[in-house]
């Protein structure tokens, strides 16, 4: 493989001809400091970079390039892989209409509405599950207390909404702290942002149900944020940078031993009415893509200021657990995240279809019969 050439032009890199801005090649670092070397998830924090980050001196030892930057980290990439993603630039789909609208009797929450609890038994006759569900239509999540201990009652939630869906964490699975069955942060103990799951599946999860089972030591609470309030606020606020992240599709990725897991989605994604149908955001799982030249820039910008507004803690609620709590949120539009925490923290839990959710839905009379 012969070496490319390798110049620096004030804030960006010319790699073989192709400009590629500092900013975006700082966050894009595949050494051990800015990549997970065996799950490849990105522990750069992408936010904390400055805008006006520039490259310093570049060095290329065989197939690696280095990059020394201006805020004082070091970065390595594989030449390989940034002559793949300087030929393979993504430009922006193209669509007739612009920005997207919100559809149904939705109460979109910028701040967090309070928790109450329904009691589990509420899930035994439809007209003690209709309030739940309806909780879960406007708001997007619903919260439920007074299960027994074990997977019966995740089985029996999911039941009322379609069936637990088979994944690579299991059908009905654990998550418990300091366990590590799986290379995903979900397992470790500190603050986890916000974001959505399966933005590495074609179908992401449409819920997602937990069921705390033990809890010691302080912390650990689930975070919800409304995604589409955020995006209804940030199209409000910046409309072509919302319309931009409508069209540009953002990659995924999850490996771990015999997998390898690869979808990508716009982190807005409308249907061909124009109206928003799900947000998509996990920026511990985003692979390397590299947007054409002429929209690099505002490509990073909206990713940036959508993050910006949805990860405004005003807009969070928390989630307080214990044993005998379970909880079920839309995937497709909630954000979830969880706080640091010490002590063991045990789940019960499992996914949903979005489209069985929405069979729920009509069901319950909450959104028109399809025939």
């Amino acid at each position: 493989m012969m070496s490319p050439t390798v110049l620096i032009d004030e804030r960006s890199v010319v790699f073989d001809g192709h400009v590629i801005p500092g900013r975006w090649l700082r966050d894009h670092g595949d050494d051990p400091v800015s990549l997970n070397p065996e799950t490849k998830q990105r522990l750069v924090d992408t936010f904390a970079i400055p805008r006006d980050v520039a490259p310093l001196a570049v060095r290329i030892d065989g197939g690696r390039l280095d990059i020394d930057w201006s805020d004082g980290a070091h970065t390595g990439h594989s030449i390989s892989t940034l002559k793949r993603l300087v030929t393979t630039r993504r430009a922006p789909e193209v669509r007739p209409t612009a920005g997207f609208r919100i559809e149904g009797d939705l109460d979109l929450w910028s701040s967090a509405p309070g928790v109450s609890w329904f009691d589990l038994a509420c899930l035994d006759d439809d007209e003690t599950w209709q309030p739940a569900i309806e909780h879960l239509y406007r708001y997007g999540w619903v919260a439920f207390d007074g299960a027994e201990l074990g997977e019966a009652a995740s089985a029996r939630l999911a039941a009322r909404i379609g069936y637990p869906r088979a994944c690579i964490f299991g059908t009905l699975w654990n998550m418990n702290s300091g366990s590590f069955e799986h290379a995903d942060s979900a397992y470790e103990s500190g603050n986890l942002d916000v974001h959505t799951d399966g933005t590495y599946s074609h179908d992401a999860p449409g819920t997602i149900i937990f069921a705390q089972q033990l809890k010691t030591g302080e912390g650990g609470d689930s975070v919800l944020v409304d995604g589409f309030a955020a995006a209804h606020d940030f199209q409000v606020a910046e409309p072509e940078a919302a319309d931009l992240l409508t069209r540009y599709s953002v990659r995924a990725h999850y490996i771990e031993p015999g997998v390898h897991l690869v979808a990508e989605r716009p982190p807005l994604r409308v249907n061909e009415h124009g109206v928003l149908k799900q947000v998509s955001f996990n920026n511990y799982d985003r692979s390397p893509l590299l947007p054409a030249a002429d929209v690099v820039d505002d490509v990073i910008e909206a990713y940036n200021a959508f993050r910006a507004v949805f990860s405004n803690p005003d807009r969070a609620l928390y989630h307080e657990w214990a044993p005998g709590r379970m909880l079920v949120f839309d995937n497709w539009r909630c954000f979830h995240g969880r706080t640091g925490f010490t002590g063991e923290r045990h789940f019960k839990g499992c996914y949903t279809n979005h489209e069985d959710l929405e069979s729920a839905y009509r069901l319950a009379g909450l959104t028109p019969l399809v025939l």
